[in-house]
């Protein structure tokens, strides 16, 4: 094997999931993706520490009308990828339950 001096693999700090929130498809509702970061971060992070991750991204090439595009990465609940359609007033609660699917602490 060939080391390659300009890449190299490192280990992520997560490795549970990561939760992916379109920013593009969202433009309709500008604030919506912090607001679901912000939120759904705060839940993940106190009920899972930093096994898990909340990004914004952009084009998630899902597009749902008048939605917003969340795609989640699960690893460690073998859940595997999947993708979700969000209404804008859905809360960071709502969102963690259903990616998750597990109560609260």
């Amino acid at each position: 094997m060939v080391k390659n001096n300009k890449i190299e693999e490192m280990e992520v700090g997560w490795d549970n999931a990561v939760v992916m929130i379109c920013t593009k498809c969202s433009k309709n509702f500008s604030e919506i993706p912090e607001r679901l970061k912000s939120e759904l971060k705060t839940i993940t992070k106190a009920e899972m520490g930093k096994s898990a991750r909340v990004i914004t991204t952009s084009c998630l090439n899902m597009c749902p009308v008048d939605k917003i595009a969340i795609a989640i990465a699960d690893n460690k609940n073998q859940l595997g990828f999947r993708g979700l359609a969000v209404l804008p007033e859905t809360s960071g609660l709502e969102l963690y339950k259903e990616i998750f699917k597990h109560n609260i602490k």
